[in-house]
C-alpha cells in the first residue's frame, strides 16, 4: 500500500512540468560538474609531492589553468543551472518555440542578477555564480520563466510591441519586449523590497540570516551539531548548497572550537565524522550502489563517481543519481549524517577516540582523515564503523529506488509503445524519439543504451518462422529479430527505428546477418539437408557494396550458396537506389537469392521483377488479410502469382493464420505459406525439432482431397 502510494506520488511529481524542468536542468549540469570536479581534485589532491609539483609546473601555469577550468565550470554552475531549467520550462510552456525559450532564459538571467546584486551599490559578485546560489538559480529560473510566459500569453495586444519587418523571427522577438520588461520590473521591485523591509541584499543573505537565528535557541553542542547536519543536508536535497549557506553558522558556533580540547562537536569533527564523502555522507551511498545495486546504469555512475567520492567531492553522484529532489533518498540522506555524528560523539564521549583538535584538508580521504584529525588509529576505526553503518542504512533505499526506477521505466515504456503505435497509424507524424525531452525520449535513450550493450556483446536474439509448402514440408525460414528490453519483447519495427535514430542500425543488421549465417550452417548439419534462410535488409544495405561483399564472404565461407536469401523491405522506392539492381545481380551470381518483401502495397517498380533481380516475392500482409472478404484482393493475388509464373519467381504468402485462408491461397496457385497456422517465430533449437517432425510426418495429400 505504502509502496503504491509512493510510486503514484513520485510518478505525478516527475510529470509536473516545474519539477521535470528543474530535474532536467540539474542533469544537464553533469558534464560541467565532472570537468570541474577533475580540476578541483587535481588542485587539492592531498599528496605533498604532487602538490609541490603542480604548483611549480610550468611556472604555476598548470595550477592556474586548473583554477580557470574550475571557475568556468563549478564556479558558474548556478548560471548553467539557471539557463538549463529556464529553457526546459519555457519549452513546456511554449511548445518548444526557440525564440520564446531563449528570451525566457534572458529574463531569468536578468532576474537572477537583480536578486543577487547588492541593491545599495549595484555590484554583483562573481562568487554568486557558483554553488552558493543554486537555490536562487532554481527560484529565478522557474519564477521568471513562469512570469514571462504569463505576460506573453495574457498581455493585451495593444500593449505589445510589433514590427512591420519582413523577418518573422525579428517580429516575434520584438513582440516579447514588453513581457521581458515587465518581468524584470517585478524582480527589481522584489529586490528593493527585500533590501528595504528585510535588510538583506540577496537571497543568500536572507537564508544565512534565518539559519543563524535557528541556532540561538539550541542549548548544547550535540543539539547544534545535529541541527547543523540536518539543515545542511536538507538544503542540498532542494538543490541549495548547504555548506555555503551554513558557513556563517559553522564559523560562529563550530570553527572556534577546533582548538578547545573540551568541545567534541567542532567544524573538523562534523566534516570528518558526520559528513564523510560530503553532505549526506554520500561515501556510504556510493558504497551501497557498488555493493547492492543491480542496475547497470547505477553501478556505472557509482564507478564514475568513485574517484571523486573518495576525495569528498560528491557533486557527480548527487546530481547524477540524482539525490536532489529524490523523494526516495530524502530519509537516508538526512538520517545517515545524524547517525554518523552520534557514533562519533559517543566514541569520543566514552574515551575510545580522542577529541578532534586538528583541521584536516577537506580532500583527505577516509580513514586517513580520521587518523589525521585525532592523531589516533581509533579515529580511523570509528570512521570505518560509521561508513559501514551508513552503507547499511542506504542499502535498502538504493534497492527501493531501483524498484521505483524500474516501475517508472515500465510506465514510460508503455507510453513509448503507445506513441509508436500512433505513429504507425499516422506515419506523417515522423517522431524522432531520441530528440524528445519528455519521458518518452528518456526511456527511448535507455532502450537504445541497452540495445547498444547487447550489440557489443553479440547477444541479439534471432528467431525463425517456418515457410511451409503445399505438401506441409518446411522449405525455408525467415530470420526475425526478437529482442527484449528488461524481459519485455519490443516490436521489431520500433527496435529498428530506434537503432536508425541512434546510428546503430548497420551494426544491428550485421549482427543479425552473422547470427543467421551461423544458424543456417547448424540447421544444415542438424537436418542433413540445406534449409533456405531469409534475412531482412533495407534498400540502404542492398545498395551498399561493402554490405554485399560481406554477405558474399559469409555465405561462401559457410558453404550456403543457393540456400540463403536476402529480403529487401520496401521502406523507400527502390529506383532511388542506383546500385541495387547491380548488387542483386552480383549476389545471385554468388548463390545468394533475393526476395522483395510486402509486395503490392509498397513502392516497388516492376522493372526489378522484369530484370529477374528477385527470386521470391512476398505478398503484403495487409493484402493477405483481406483475401477472405475481398474478391478484388483475390484478383490481385491471382495476377501476381501469374506474373510469377511468367517471370520465374515464387510467391510467398505471409500472415496465413487459418486453414480457410491457406486453402483460398492454394486455389489462387500460391504454394508457399508463412504464418501462425503453422508456427510463430521460434528459437533455433525449437525450429530444428519442428522441421524434423514435419519431415518425418510429411505426406503428400491424396488427389481430390
Amino acid at each position: 500500500m505504502l509502496y503504491g502510494k509512493l510510486l503514484r506520488f513520485t510518478y505525478r511529481l516527475e510529470r509536473n512540468p516545474v519539477f521535470a524542468s528543474v530535474k532536467r536542468g540539474l542533469l544537464l549540469l553533469t558534464p560541467v560538474l565532472i570537468v570541474g570536479a577533475v580540476a578541483l581534485m587535481l588542485r587539492n589532491l592531498p599528496i605533498p609531492g604532487f602538490q609541490e609539483w603542480i604548483t611549480a609546473a610550468a611556472g604555476g601555469a598548470v595550477y592556474s589553468t586548473l583554477g580557470f577550468i574550475y571557475d568556468a565550470t563549478i564556479g558558474i554552475m548556478s548560471l548553467c543551472l539557471l539557463c538549463g531549467i529556464s529553457y526546459s520550462y519555457a519549452a513546456t510552456i511554449s511548445g518548444s518555440d526557440k525564440t520564446f525559450c531563449l528570451v525566457a532564459v534572458m529574463a531569468s538571467l536578468g532576474s537572477f542578477f537583480i536578486l543577487f546584486s547588492a541593491q545599495s551599490s549595484g555590484v554583483f559578485e562573481f562568487a554568486s555564480l557558483g554553488a552558493v546560489s543554486m537555490f536562487g538559480a532554481i527560484l529565478c529560473s522557474v519564477a521568471a520563466t513562469a512570469l514571462f510566459g504569463a505576460f506573453s500569453r495574457y498581455l493585451p495586444a495593444r500593449l505589445r510591441s510589433y514590427s512591420a519587418g519582413m523577418d518573422v523571427q525579428f517580429r516575434v522577438s520584438v513582440s516579447l519586449i514588453v513581457p521581458l520588461c515587465l518581468c524584470l520590473l517585478v524582480f527589481a521591485l522584489a529586490g528593493l523590497a527585500m533590501e528595504q523591509f528585510l535588510g538583506v541584499g540577496s537571497i543568500n543573505e536572507l537564508l544565512s540570516g534565518g539559519m543563524m537565528a535557528l541556532f540561538q535557541n539550541v542549548p548544547n553542542e550535540l543539539g547544534k551539531g545535529v541541527l547543523f547536519v540536518v539543515l545542511t543536508d536538507l538544503l542540498w536535497l532542494f538543490g541549495i548548497h548547504g555548506g555555503n549557506v551554513m558557513e556563517p553558522v559553522a564559523q560562529a558556533y563550530f570553527a572556534t572550537l577546533d582548538q578547545n580540547g573540551s568541545a567534541i562537536v567542532c567544524k573538523s569533527f562534523v566534516d570528518n565524522f558526520a559528513l564523510i564523502g560530503g553532505s549526506g555522507a554520500t561515501l556510504c551511498l556510493l558504497l551501497a550502489l557498488l555493493l547492492f545495486s543491480r542496475s547497470h546504469e547505477n553501478r556505472r555512475l557509482a564507478w564514475c563517481s568513485l574517484p571523486f567520492g573518495v576525495f569528498n567531492m560528491n557533486e557527480p553522484l548527487v546530481f547524477g543519481f540524482p539525490v536532489i529532489l529524490n523523494p526516495i533518498l530524502f530519509l537516508p540522506f538526512l538520517l545517515v549524517p545524524v547517525i554518523s555524528l552520534l557514533i562519533g560523539y559517543a566514541a569520543t564521549a566514552c574515551g575510545f577516540m580522542p577529541v578532534v583538535t586538528t583541521t584536516v584538508t577537506w580532500t583527505t580521504p577516509a580513514p586517513l582523515s580520521g587518523y589525521a584529525a585525532t592523531h589516533s588509529v581509533n579515529g580511523a576505526l570509528v570512521q570505518a564503523v560509521i561508513v559501514a553503518a551508513g552503507t547499511a542504512v542506504y542499502a535498502p533505499f538504493v534497492r527501493l529506488s531501483e524498484h521505483m526506477q524500474q516501475e517508472r521505466i515500465r510506465i514510460d515504456l508503455e507510453d513509448l509503445l503507445r506513441v509508436f503505435a500512433e505513429e504507425s497509424e499516422l506515419p506523417a507524424l515522423g517522431n524522432q524519439f531520441l530528440e524528445r525531452s519528455d519521458n518518452v525520449g528518456a526511456v527511448a535513450k535507455v532502450v537504445v543504451e541497452q540495445l547498444s550493450r547487447d550489440l557489443r556483446a553479440g547477444s541479439i536474439p534471432v528467431f525463425y518462422q517456418p515457410q511451409v509448402d503445399e505438401f506441409g514440408g518446411v522449405c525455408g525460414v525467415e530470420a526475425l529479430l526478437r529482442w527484449r528490453f528488461r524481459g519485455k519483447p519490443l516490436p521489431p519495427p520500433l527496435v529498428i527505428k530506434l537503432a536508425r535514430e541512434a546510428g546503430i542500425y548497420g551494426d544491428l543488421t550485421d549482427c543479425i546477418l552473422d547470427t543467421a549465417v551461423a544458424d543456417s550452417a547448424r540447421f544444415r548439419n542438424a537436418l542433413g539437408r540445406p534449409l533456405m534462410v531469409s534475412v531482412n535488409i533495407s534498400p540502404y544495405e542492398a545498395n551498399d557494396e561493402a554490405f554485399v561483399r560481406k554477405a558474399v564472404r559469409l555465405v561462401e565461407e559457410a558453404g550456403l550458396q543457393n540456400s540463403f536469401c536476402l529480403e529487401v523491405t520496401e521502406e523507400a522506392a527502390l529506383e532511388r537506389f542506383g546500385k541495387i539492381a547491380e548488387n542483386l545481380h552480383d549476389l545471385f551470381g554468388h548463390g545468394i537469392l533475393a526476395a522483395i518483401d510486402d509486395f503490392s502495397m509498397g513502392q516497388t517498380s516492376l522493372k526489378y521483377l522484369q530484370g529477374s533481380n528477385f527470386q521470391f516475392v512476398k505478398l503484403d500482409g495487409a493484402l493477405v488479410r483481406q483475401l477472405l472478404d475481398s474478391p478484388r484482393s483475390q484478383d490481385i493475388v491471382r495476377a501476381i502469382v501469374g506474373l510469377g509464373q511468367d517471370l520465374n519467381f515464387q510467391v510467398v504468402a505471409e500472415y496465413v493464420e487459418s486453414r480457410e485462408l491457406r486453402d483460398l491461397l492454394l486455389s489462387l496457385n500460391c504454394r508457399i505459406f508463412q504464418g501462425y497456422l503453422y508456427s510463430p517465430a521460434v528459437p533455433p533449437a525449437e525450429l530444428v525439432r519442428f522441421v524434423l517432425d514435419r519431415d518425418s510426418a510429411r505426406q503428400r495429400p491424396v488427389a481430390g482431397s
